[in-house]
C-alpha cells in the first residue's frame, strides 16, 4: 500500500484507497439504523442478538480499516473524511438509545445502565452540538484519551449487545453436557455486568475528552497533545 505525505504533514493512501475508506465510512453509517432496527424488533431473543451484534462488530471493524486504507479523517484522498467520526457516533448513539427503549419497554432498565448509556449519548449530542460544524471543516480534534474512550465505548456495546447469546454459550460450555440443562433455570448476571463496568469507564472517560474538546479551541489540539 503507497502513502503519499500532503502538504500539511498528513498522510494518505492512493485516490482508490481514499474512495474506499470513504465507502467503509458510509457503510458504517448505514449499519446504524439496521443495528437500532434488529434491536428494537427483537432483541434479546438470541437469534436477533447474534444478528444485531454480528452486524456491530462489522460495523466497528469499519472504523479501523477506513483509517488503515485511507489514512486519517482530513487526509488528500479522503473526500468525506470528515464524516468517519459522526458514522462513529450515530453507530454507538443509535445503538446504546435502541438499547434503553427495548429494557425499558420490558422493566429491566437499570440505573447501572441508564446512567453511563445517558452520559455517553449526552456527551456525544453536546459536541456535536457545540463543535460540529467547526469540525467538518478542520477534522474531529483529537484528546489524549480519545482512542481509549472510543475503544471503551465499542468494547463495553458490544459486550452489552452481545451478553444474551454470550452468556448462554458460556454457561453451556461451563455446565458440559450432562448438565447443560441446568443453564435454562437461571440467566448469569456475570457478561451484562462486565459489559455495565466497561461502560461506565468508558463515560467517565467520555466526560474528561468532551470536556477538553468544548473548553480548547480546534486549532490547539495538535500542539496539545503531543
Amino acid at each position: 500500500m503507497t502513502i503519499f505525505t500532503n502538504k500539511t504533514g498528513e498522510t494518505s493512501t492512493t485516490p482508490t484507497g481514499g474512495a474506499f475508506a470513504d465507502g467503509l465510512t458510509l457503510m458504517r453509517f448505514l449499519l446504524s439504523p439496521i443495528i437500532m432496527l434488529v434491536i428494537i424488533q427483537g432483541w434479546p431473543n438470541l437469534s436477533m442478538a447474534i444478528l444485531a451484534s454480528a452486524l456491530f462488530i462489522i460495523a466497528a471493524i469499519t472504523d479501523f480499516f477506513d483509517d488503515y486504507f485511507g489514512g486519517t479523517e482530513m487526509a488528500v484522498y479522503r473526500k468525506f473524511g470528515w464524516f468517519d467520526d459522526i458514522a462513529d457516533i450515530t453507530l454507538v448513539v443509535s445503538t446504546l438509545t435502541a438499547m434503553l427503549i427495548v429494557t425499558h419497554k420490558s422493566g429491566l432498565l437499570a440505573w447501572t445502565f441508564l446512567v453511563p448509556a445517558g452520559v455517553i449519548i449526552l456527551r456525544e449530542a453536546l459536541v456535536g452540538v457545540v463543535k460540529g460544524y467547526e469540525m467538518t471543516k478542520t477534522g474531529w480534534p483529537e484528546t489524549r484519551y480519545g482512542d481509549l474512550k472510543n475503544g471503551l465505548v465499542m468494547l463495553g456495546t458490544c459486550i452489552l449487545l452481545a451478553s444474551p447469546w454470550l452468556t448462554t454459550w458460556i454457561e453451556r460450555s461451563l455446565a458440559g453436557p450432562d448438565n447443560v440443562m441446568e443453564i435454562y433455570g437461571s440467566t448469569s448476571p456475570y457478561v451484562w455486568l462486565i459489559g455495565e463496568v466497561i461502560l461506565w469507564c468508558a463515560a467517565i472517560v467520555s466526560v474528561a475528552t468532551g470536556f477538553k474538546i468544548l473548553t480548547t479551541k480546534t486549532i490547539d489540539y495538535k500542539e496539545n497533545d503531543k
